[in-house]
């Protein structure tokens, strides 16, 4: 085993160690800590912390390999020792469904902008995300995730031919063994046997799915992330909202939008990037390490916006650290010498 590859699962380990523990902790404070303002909100960031785990288990037991070559763009499991090595079909859905996490994870942040859209709207904007709604809303994430799985299924699966083609890049690169992995990606060009290149319909309209799913819901954050930060500035507490209610909204939405600029640098410009550079004859192969470890990274760092930019979670998460270096802490004692007085 390659050291590269000693150090990209350690890497990884130390993601999803990390990932599961902070949005645990960021659960915790949802639950113990929110103010009793912020309503069904809260339902929607535990959600959301619970999709980031989700994601963050499968990436560690997938291992994967975002990798661009030539007309290609791929995620890659390698098969070599692992549990999946005699159940491939297995493993190429474990990819695939690491690849839907996508979907949803970015879907999970448009519901988030768009009850914060309703939230500050005077008409009880809020009864769309009440009783039954809220797990209409909730279901949206899992049938994205779903759309960009079946896709990878049924439009974007592995073949041998896709696999011998990334053969001599991938083992130049990871070391991979095209024998021993599988996939799920696209070629927009296949050879046609006879020296010549035929433009490959099915993965081109998997990809072209997938680039409307995704760019769906930046348009939904762009838009409605814009009208929100349109209505808090026009929040006074001369129409009835307190300096209290006009704190917490602007501390979800700074949260919020902190929350949508990391997964644009980890998600939405390096995958979009890996779709459409291969299209255009652009060669990303030697930047395919760097997007792998954005892909593994986004479930750690997601969270910790929320964690420090709402008050009541910041000022409890701080305490508690406090409150344990200070119990761990041995009080000095001052040492005085009594000496009797003589008479």
């Amino acid at each position: 085993m390659s050291f590269s590859h000693l150090m990209k699962t350690f890497a990884q380990f130390v993601a999803v160690t990390f990932s599961l523990a902070i949005n645990a902790v960021l659960i915790i404070l949802v639950v113990y800590h929110s103010p009793e303002k912020i309503g069904n909100y809260k339902y929607l960031m535990i959600y959301f912390c619970l999709i980031s785990m989700f994601y963050a288990a499968i990436d560690f037991t997938v291992q994967p390999y975002l990798h661009s070559y030539g007309s290609s763009f791929s995620m890659i499991m390698d098969l070599r020792g692992s549990v999946f090595q005699n159940f491939p079909y297995v493993a190429f859905l474990l990819t695939s469904s690491l690849a839907g996490c996508f979907g949803m994870s970015i879907y999970a942040i448009s519901i988030n902008f768009v009850y914060r859209f309703f939230a500050i709207q005077r008409a009880n904007g809020t009864k769309n995300f009440s009783g039954y709604k809220l797990f209409l809303w909730l279901s949206i994430p899992i049938i994205a995730g779903m759309a960009w799985l079946s896709v990878g299924v049924f439009l974007m699966d592995y073949d041998e031919e896709f696999a011998e083609y990334l053969s001599e890049s991938i083992n130049k690169s990871y070391g991979l063994d095209w024998h021993n992995i599988t996939l799920t990606g696209c070629m927009y060009f296949r050879s046609d046997g006879n020296g010549g290149w035929h433009w490959s319909v099915a993965g081109t309209t998997g990809a072209a799915v997938l680039t409307v799913i995704m760019n769906t819901a930046f348009f939904i954050i762009v838009y409605f992330g814009y009208r929100t930060k349109k209505m808090i500035n026009c929040l006074t507490t001369t129409k009835g909202d307190t300096l209290f209610t006009q704190r917490l909204q602007k501390q979800l939405y700074n949260a919020l939008v902190a929350q949508t600029l990391i997964p644009i640098i980890f998600l939405f410009f390096p995958i979009g990037i890996l779709f459409s550079a291969p299209l255009f004859g652009f060669d990303l192969e030697r930047w395919s390490y760097l997007v792998t470890f954005f892909y593994s990274f986004y479930p750690v760092v997601d969270p910790i916006p929320t964690i420090f930019f709402i008050d009541e979670y910041r000022i409890a998460f701080l305490n508690f650290f406090r409150r344990t270096l200070n119990r761990n802490q041995v009080t000095p004692v001052k040492s005085i010498d009594i000496v009797p007085e003589l008479p």
